[in-house]
């Protein structure tokens, strides 16, 4: 006949594994969550983007951490690559070429720029500046 089971370890085991599950936050701490704070950053002072050409050039407020790279018009004849890139419809071998072409006084001079056309400068017309 099969001797029974040791009762007295069951038992013992029993309120071990109790302990252990009431203990074990107190003894192996959970690691705490880092804690995340929201800041809502300001709306740009444009409405949203219509299909038309843009009257007057949108303006972003600038934060402590967030510079906007072109506020305003921009003038072609001094923007950097990367606020040439900032404007629609143009990419980063547009603005090698935009930068390659200058100096600019009219539209005009900016038409004859390989890969502007009428509908980019549409676009363009009150967003730069020369």
């Amino acid at each position: 006949m099969p001797s029974s089971p040791p009762w007295n370890a069951l038992l013992a085991g029993g309120v071990l594994l109790t302990a252990a599950l009431s203990l074990g936050p107190v003894i192996w701490p959970r690691a705490q969550a880092p804690q995340v704070t929201r800041v809502a950053l300001p709306a740009p002072a444009a409405t949203a983007p219509s299909r038309e050409a843009p009257t007057s050039p949108a303006t972003y407020p600038a934060t402590a951490s967030v510079q906007p790279l072109i506020s305003g018009r921009l003038n072609l004849n001094t923007a950097t690559t990367e606020q040439l890139e900032a404007l629609p419809k143009v990419g980063p071998a547009l603005a090698a070429r935009i930068v390659a072409g200058r100096p600019y006084r009219t539209l005009a001079d900016l038409d004859r720029v390989k890969g502007i056309g009428p509908s980019a400068l549409k676009t363009l017309q009150g967003l730069v500046t020369f």
